[in-house]
C-alpha cells in the first residue's frame, strides 16, 4: 500500500513541478526579466503583496529623503507568512492547532530567499496533518461534501475547493492533473484519494505562495497590471491576513477590481470588520513601536518585587494584550495618530489596576476598558507596558525611555557612541535618579548623545520603573519631571521646555517628522518591502493627510490599497 506522501506525489515532475517554477499557476514564466529565482518575502512586512527590494533607486544608507515617481520593483513570488498560513488553514478548513500547537509552529520561522529542502519538507509534514484531521473531524465537509467514491464528486470537490485554496478558478489542465491522483495503480480508496488531494492542494506552489503572473500592461504605462483575483489576493491578505471571503471573490469572478474606485469599495468594507482587520492593526502598531524589535527593551525587563511589590513576571502577557488592545480601540473608534499619543483609554485588570491606581478587587483576569486621567496618562508611553520595559531592575531609567522616545517618536538621530566612552558607575549621594544620571553621562565623552537622549526621559520620571505614579523618588527627593536646563531639540531647530508628561505628548502630535515616520512605517509593512523612493510618494501623501488633522487610521488604512503599487506591478530584473 502506498503512503498518503507517495499518492500525492505521484508524477511530480507534471504536476507540482519545483516550487521555483510554480506548477500550477496560471500564466507563464518566461526568461530574462520574468524569470523567478525564489519565492521569498520581507519578514517586516505584511507579506500581503509583492516584495523585493524596493527597488534599485536608493542606496541602503537610509530612508529615502525625496519621492521618486513610479512603482518600485517587486518579485511575483512571495509566500504566505506564517500567520498567514495560519488564518489561511482556519478559515478554509476550520484548522487552528495541529499536535496542540499552531500548524505554522511546525514550520520554520518566516524566512526570505528560496525555498529550502527542510522548509519544504515541513510544509509537506504540517500538510499531511492537516489533511487527515480535516477528514476525519468535524471539518470533512469544509473539504468534500459529498461521498467521494460517487461520479464527479472528487471533480467537483477539486473546483470548489481548489478555487479557494488557489484564490482563482482552476484551469482544466490543473483539473486534470488533480485527478490523477485517482487514477493510479495499484488505485487507493476513495477516502484514500480524497485525502491526497487536499495534501496535494495544500503543497501546491499555488497554495503557499502569493503569485502575481498577469502579464498585460496597465492603460497608464505604468507597469503590469494585475487580475482581478490577484488584487483580490492582496487585499485579503494585507487587510484580513487570510484567503478572500465569497464577496471578494465575487468580485474578482465579475473582473470587478480593476479601478480604484472598486478597490476602495471592497477595502472600506473589509476594515469594518473588526475581528479580521483588529489583527493587522494591532499586529502593525507592535511593529511601529518595536515591539518586533529582537534589539529593543520590550518584556525583557524583571524587576525587583521588594521594591515595586505590585510587580509580577506572570503579568507580562497581559500588560502586550492591553497594548494590543489599546491600539485596536484607538483605531475603530475612529482614532488618529494623535490619538495614539492623546488617548487616556486603558484596559485594566487585576495585574495592572494597583499601578494605575485603581482597585484591583474591582477587576478579574479579562480587561476592561476604562478612562484614566487624560492629563496623567496620555497615550501608550504612559502605560504599564512601555513604562516597565524601559526601566531598571529597580530604578527608573530616563536614558532607556528618552532614547525610545527620541529615535523612534521624534526621529532624532544622536549618532553613535564616542569611540573608546564608557559609561562608569557614579559615586555620590543622589536625591532622584534624575541626579544620578546627570551626573553619570555629565563627561563630554557621553553629554553629546545624552544631552539629546535623556530630557524626553526625564519628563517620564513621573512614573516608577514599572509605571506606577511617584512624586517622591525612591532615593528620597521629590520628582523634577520637567526639562528646564535641559532642552528637547524637536528637530526642527527650535527648543521647548517640557514640564509634564502630557505636553510631551502634544508637542510630538505637532511635530511633521513623527507623522513621516508613522506614515513610512504603515507604507513598509503593508507593501512588505523597505523604504524606498518610489514608495516615498506614497508616505508623503499619507504624510499631508496626517498633518491636516483628524485623519482616522482606518482612512490611512484604506488609502493604501489606492497606490498606484497596489495594482501595478513593476518586473523585478535578477
Amino acid at each position: 500500500m502506498r503512503t498518503l506522501r507517495q499518492l500525492s506525489y505521484i508524477g511530480t515532475t507534471t504536476f507540482l513541478a519545483s516550487l521555483t517554477f510554480l506548477a500550477g499557476c496560471t500564466g507563464e514564466i518566461a526568461s530574462g526579466e520574468d524569470e523567478v529565482t525564489g519565492g521569498g518575502n520581507t519578514t517586516g512586512g505584511s507579506g500581503s503583496g509583492s516584495t523585493g527590494s524596493g527597488g534599485t533607486d536608493e542606496p541602503d544608507n537610509g530612508p529615502p529623503e525625496v519621492c521618486i515617481p513610479g512603482i518600485p520593483m517587486t518579485t511575483q513570488i512571495p509566500r504566505l507568512l506564517n500567520r498567514q498560513y495560519d488564518n489561511t488553514v482556519r478559515d478554509l478548513l476550520g484548522v487552528t492547532t495541529v499536535d496542540s500547537k499552531l500548524p505554522s509552529e511546525q514550520l520554520v520561522d518566516d524566512f526570505d530567499g528560496p525555498m529550502t529542502p527542510d522548509a519544504w519538507r515541513l510544509y509537506q509534514e504540517v500538510a499531511e496533518k492537516i489533511a487527515k484531521a480535516v477528514m476525519a473531524g468535524p471539518n470533512k465537509s469544509k473539504f468534500i461534501s459529498c461521498d467521494p467514491s460517487a461520479a464527479g464528486c472528487l471533480e467537483q470537490t477539486i473546483k470548489t475547493f481548489g478555487r479557494k485554496a488557489f484564490r482563482r478558478p482552476l484551469t482544466d489542465l490543473e483539473v486534470a492533473r488533480f485527478q490523477k491522483l485517482g487514477q493510479i495503480t495499484p488505485a487507493g480508496t476513495p477516502a484514500e484519494v480524497a485525502e491526497a488531494t487536499l495534501v496535494g492542494f495544500l503543497v501546491s506552489p499555488s497554495f503557499i505562495m502569493l503569485p502575481e503572473l498577469a502579464t498585460d500592461q496597465d492603460a497608464s504605462g505604468q507597469g503590469i497590471k494585475l487580475s482581478s483575483y490577484e488584487v483580490a489576493t492582496k487585499l485579503s491578505y494585507l487587510l484580513w491576513g487570510s484567503a478572500p471571503d465569497e464577496v471578494l471573490s465575487a468580485a474578482a469572478d465579475n473582473n470587478e477590481l480593476q479601478t480604484k474606485e472598486q478597490i476602495l469599495a471592497q477595502a472600506q468594507r473589509m476594515i469594518a470588520v473588526r475581528e479580521k482587520t483588529g489583527p493587522l492593526v494591532t499586529s502593525f502598531h507592535r511593529n511601529w513601536a518595536q515591539m518586533n524589535n529582537g534589539n529593543a527593551h520590550w518584556w525583557k525587563m524583571d524587576h525587583d518585587t521588594e521594591t515595586y511589590p505590585l510587580y509580577s513576571d506572570a503579568a507580562k502577557p497581559s500588560w502586550q494584550a492591553e497594548l494590543d488592545s489599546f491600539f485596536e480601540d484607538v483605531a475603530f473608534e475612529g482614532g488618529s495618530f494623535d490619538d495614539l499619543l492623546l488617548s487616556n483609554v486603558a484596559f485594566v485588570n487585576k495585574d495592572n489596576a494597583a499601578i494605575y491606581g485603581l482597585d484591583p478587587a474591582s477587576y478579574g483576569t479579562e480587561l476592561t476598558k476604562v478612562e484614566l486621567d487624560a492629563n496623567v496618562r496620555p497615550g501608550f508611553l504612559t502605560r504599564v507596558g512601555f513604562l516597565s520595559s524601559y526601566a531598571g531592575y529597580d530604578a527608573t531609567s530616563p536614558i532607556l525611555r528618552g532614547a525610545f522616545i527620541s529615535v523612534y517618536l521624534l526621529g532624532v538621530n544622536p549618532g553613535p557612541p564616542i569611540p573608546g566612552a564608557t559609561m562608569q558607575t557614579v559615586q555620590g549621594d543622589f536625591a532622584t535618579q534624575r541626579a544620578r544620571i546627570e551626573k553619570l553621562t555629565e563627561p563630554a565623552t557621553c553629554n553629546g548623545c545624552h544631552s539629546i537622549i535623556n530630557p524626553p526621559g526625564f519628563v517620564m520620571e513621573g512614573f516608577d520603573g514599572i509605571g506606577k505614579l511617584q512624586t517622591t523618588d525612591p532615593l528620597g527627593g521629590a520628582i523634577d519631571a520637567s526639562v528646564t536646563t535641559n532642552t528637547i531639540d524637536f528637530g526642527d531647530g527650535n527648543v521647548k521646555e517640557i514640564s509634564s508628561p502630557l505636553q510631551l505628548m502634544q508637542e510630538i502630535t505637532q511635530l511633521k517628522k513623527a507623522k513621516q515616520l508613522y506614515a513610512e512605517a504603515w507604507v513598509s509593512y503593508a507593501f512588505g518591502r523597505d523604504p524606498n523612493g518610489k514608495d516615498k510618494c506614497v508616505v508623503d501623501q499619507i504624510d499631508t493627510k496626517l498633518s491636516e488633522g483628524g485623519y482616522s487610521i482606518l482612512n490611512l488604512l484604506a488609502d493604501l490599497t489606492q497606490a498606484d503599487s497596489f495594482r501595478v506591478r513593476v518586473r523585478e530584473t535578477p
